[in-house]
């Protein structure tokens, strides 16, 4: 391909990424105007069941009064605060406009023959049923505006931007590599800043879409309530139930008229507060549908940043023609390495994302709603003194590393020989590492036993009493300490063996005819040229030891007392006895977090001092 080629690819991949963006975050604010406009059709069709008296003269049972559905139709419009556009038919005919076109035949006997709300040619339908539920007498139509679904004027304002920030960028590309990096840079800010600004559209349509249909529902609640008959004080809340399908309805003190948002048992609520009579008050509960939203943030950011993914490919494109031999052998190892990376993209990557998707959601298998709760989890997580009683057992199993890590170098110094003994004690010390990490806690858990266990047998010789290992909470993470050095000890002495064997026989032979004893030769020749390998095995130990799981769920199950309870074991607790998947993302999260900030320590603090031969 020619450069204009690749400019014309990176110039069609930023429209593309704008055009994709805007599209997107259109349907789904216009997505939530429908949602807005379908509650409010099921809920006047409610209200007008519950307030229209039946027919007089003992018509057709369950009939309306014409004259009273007529009067209770047209009073919607005069309610004060009443904003959704409404029109009710009676069979076909229009009731709140007589000037209003009849709705159609076919449409009227869909309704009927479903009996659920429905979105039809732009507007939401639903059935009017007759006083006893049982027939679809007319139907109740919400319009949406024509502009639903139009970006804002922010929106609109970034998208220029981004675009503008795109062609700079293809402008540059034959430029030097500062630039390019540079204005790559700006329009990857650009492109982050158009995902967030549209996913804002949307999470904004959501919140008024809510706050209108919880006003409007008070509207309707109060207004039933002065028209049922008696005292509004007497009025039930079952009566009323049927306007609020989808929420709570519960007894409420006086408060505000406008919807308030709240936190009810960790979970995200928008309530209004409703009069419904002298001294009588009810509180009107809903999920709130920005709680919902979050979902659209991910989605909008990944298709904004088509745009620098398309630019940042003619960059490279444009490079690489330029090289042609390169090229042919770049393609050729992506080619190799396509297997794995798709294999890693769909069992590594894909389940990090998804991890990051369930943190900021209220995720469990027993609840119906799963709504975007952003750092609540996290919150959660930090409030929780298990966690950090978990993390504080972490920390300290951890330490049996260094212990392992000093008597492993011990062995492999001892048997960095080449006989027959040396090989044999090497597979004895190696063996524990490969063995079943089930039948390694079983055995273990045999010998800590307190009563007939190895462990206490032997101790008996030397008149110490018998020592409850797994059931007191000052031994039990000690116990499966003591059991973890037994397990890593042979796989860090291969590791150490290997370091060993690398070190040039010539440096130890000189550092003998200076006249080094064997302890000079080890400190001053032997373990400065090991520090390579020392660092590897004590990162690669610390993100284990932060790992472990199997180890404490078979011989102690987070006891006692909380005793052995690490961050792996509260994780999985979390997860798949408490069902909150969001939750144990969040801390899995931070799991992920703590080694990070551990394993940068531990570089930067001995990976200076590292020599590598």
């Amino acid at each position: 391909m020619t450069t204009t080629s690749w400019r014309m690819l990176a110039v069609t991949g930023a429209v593309t990424a704008g055009v994709l963006t805007l599209a997107a975050a259109r349907w789904a604010v216009g997505r939530e105007q429908r949602v807005f406009a379908l509650r409010t059709a099921a809920t006047t069709a409610a209200y007008l069941s519950i307030v229209t008296p039946p027919a007089r003269g003992g018509g057709t049972p369950g009939e309306y009064d014409l004259p009273r559905l007529l009067v209770a139709v047209r009073a919607l419009e005069a309610l004060s605060g009443w904003t959704p556009e409404v029109e009710v038919y009676r069979g076909t005919a229009p009731l709140v406009h007589a000037t209003a076109p009849p709705l159609a035949p076919e449409e009227f006997e869909r309704l009927r023959r479903l009996e659920t709300v429905r979105w039809q040619r732009g507007a939401a339908l639903a059935p009017l049923k007759d006083r006893d539920d049982w027939d679809v007498v007319g139907a109740v139509k919400v319009r949406v505006p024509a502009r639903a679904g139009a970006p804002g004027w922010l929106t609109v304002v970034v998208l220029l931007v981004t675009l503008g920030a795109g062609f700079a960028t293809v402008r540059a590309i034959r430029r030097t590599t500062y630039d390019v990096r540079r204005s790559l840079l700006a329009y990857t800010i650009a492109a982050l800043a158009l995902g967030c600004s549209a996913y804002w559209d949307i999470r904004s349509a959501a919140k008024a879409g809510t706050d209108r249909w919880l006003s409007d529902t008070r509207l309707l609640l109060q207004e039933a309530a002065a028209r049922l008959p008696g005292a509004a004080s007497r009025v039930r809340l079952a009566e009323l139930a049927r306007l609020a399908r989808g929420a709570e309805l519960v007894e409420a003190d006086s408060a505000g008229v406008a919807p308030v948002r709240r936190t009810d048992g960790g979970q995200p609520r928008a309530a209004v507060a409703a009069r419904l009579g002298p001294g009588r008050w009810v509180e009107l509960r809903t999920l709130p549908a920005e709680a919902l939203a979050g979902r659209w943030l991910a989605l909008l950011v990944g298709v904004a940043l088509l745009g620098p993914a398309a630019t940042w490919l003619a960059v490279w494109g444009v490079r690489a023609a330029a090289r042609p031999q390169r090229l042919r052998e770049t393609v050729t190892a992506w080619g190799f390495l396509a297997p794995a990376v798709l294999h890693l993209a769909v069992f590594s990557f894909g389940p990090i994302c998804f991890a990051l998707y369930l943190s900021v959601h209220r995720w469990g298998l027993i609840e119906p709603g799963r709504p975007f709760v952003g750092l609540a989890n996290f919150t959660a997580v930090a409030r929780d003194p298990l966690v950090w009683t978990s993390v504080r057992n972490t920390l300290v199993y951890a330490l049996y590393v260094p212990v392992t890590m000093a008597i492993a170098l011990g062995v492999a110094v001892v048997l960095n020989r080449h006989s027959g003994v040396v090989r044999l004690a090497r597979t004895a010390f190696f063996l524990p590492y490969v063995s079943s990490v089930v039948a390694i806690a079983l055995m273990w858990q045999w010998m800590f036993h307190a009563d007939f266990g190895v462990l206490n047998y032997l101790l008996s010789f030397v008149g110490l009493g018998p020592v409850d290992w797994l059931g007191s909470p000052k031994t039990a993470l000690l116990a499966v300490m003591l059991m973890s050095v037994w397990v890593q000890v042979g796989y860090q002495m291969v590791v150490f063996l290997a370091g060993l064997q690398g070190i040039p026989q010539a440096y130890l032979d000189a550092a003998r005819v200076d006249g080094a004893n064997a302890w000079q030769r080890f400190w001053r020749v032997t373990f400065p040229l090991l520090k390579p390998v020392t660092l590897f095995v004590l990162v690669t130990g610390v993100i284990g030891s932060f790992q472990v799981f199997t180890y404490i769920y078979v011989l102690t199950d987070g006891g006692p007392l909380h005793a052995t309870d690490v961050i792996v074991y509260r994780i999985y607790q979390t997860a798949w006895e408490f069902l909150q998947f969001g939750t144990a993302s969040a801390l899995s999260l931070v799991l992920f977090l703590i080694l990070f900030g551990v394993t940068w320590v531990q570089f930067r603090l001995l990976g200076k001092r590292v020599e590598y031969v």
